[in-house]
Parts: structure tokens; C-alpha cells; sequence
């Protein structure tokens, strides 16, 4: 009778691939947990002037201008960066050829006291657009160091 050995010469070598891949697959997963997908992921930095702007990510809020949050490379993701005071920037980031466009994104917030074009009296327009903007500046609606910034918005749509 011949006995053959429960391990044969081939069954000693898929321990090692088996174990290999298991471990190296856990180390990749350890080490990458934190990490955006980079097949259907990116990371996408948004920035605004003024800063301290709210982003919204399709409809949840994702912190403050200057700020990063990854998305998706697959699908369109709905963008709202508002600050009270101002216009808020509303829009759609896409995917194009395996990235997330516009990245990063830069949006200069117009402010809310403009009116769409000037009328019949643009000095007097001017003069209660500033104004508004002290009393903005007053309630807390435009912070201090945003009004200069608002200020030159006025002054060169009136000029």
C-alpha cells in the first residue's frame, strides 16, 4: 500500500500566496481607511472671498470656506457656498475624465445689496448702498472685515 503525504509538495505553496494576500490586503485597507477612493473619489478644496463662507454638499453642510471635502468622480454633486449678506454661489461640480471639475473651487460672493442694474440716479443708489452696508456692518449681517471687500463691489458697480 502506498501512503501518500497530506501535504504534497503544491499544498505547501498556497499557504504563502493566501497568506500573503490577506495581509497584504489588510495592511492596504489599515493604512488607506482614512483615504478617499481614488477610482471614485476626490478630494476638492473650496475656497471663497470672502472666507468663512457655509458649504453645502447636497444639501449638508460640510464646514467653512477655506474647506475640503472629497466627492464623487461618478455623478453630479449639488454645491451651495453662502454667506448672509451675500449672493450665494450655486452650482454643480461633475465629473470629467476620472476627475472632479472645477477643482479647486474659487467663488467670489457678490453682495445681496446691489440691485440687478443701476437705475436713473446711480450717486443716490450708491449713497444708500453704503448706507445699507453700515447698517449691515451694524447688525452683525457683514462682518467688519468683509466690508471693505463689499464696499468695492458697490463702488465699481456704480462707477
Amino acid at each position: 500500500m502506498i501512503q501518500t503525504s497530506a501535504h504534497s509538495s503544491s499544498s505547501h505553496r498556497r499557504p504563502f500566496p493566501v497568506l500573503f494576500f490577506a495581509l497584504s490586503s489588510a495592511l492596504l485597507a489599515a493604512g488607506c481607511a482614512d483615504q478617499p477612493n481614488a477610482i471614485f473619489e476626490e478630494p476638492v478644496q473650496f475656497n471663497s472671498t470672502p472666507a468663512n463662507a457655509t458649504v453645502s454638499v447636497d444639501g449638508s453642510s460640510i464646514g467653512t470656506t477655506p474647506t475640503t471635502a472629497v466627492l464623487g468622480k461618478q455623478n453630479d454633486t449639488h454645491i451651495i457656498i453662502a454667506k448672509p449678506g451675500f449672493v450665494a454661489a450655486d452650482f454643480y461640480e461633475h465629473g470629467v475624465n476620472g476627475h472632479v471639475q472645477p477643482n479647486p473651487v474659487n467663488v467670489a460672493l457678490k453682495t445681496d445689496l446691489l440691485p440687478d442694474k443701476p437705475g436713473a440716479n446711480p450717486a443716490a443708489e450708491m449713497a444708500a448702498c453704503l448706507d445699507n452696508l453700515k447698517k449691515y456692518v451694524a447688525t452683525g449681517t457683514i462682518s467688519p472685515d468683509d466690508a471693505p471687500y463689499v464696499e468695492q463691489q458697490i463702488r465699481a458697480f456704480y462707477k
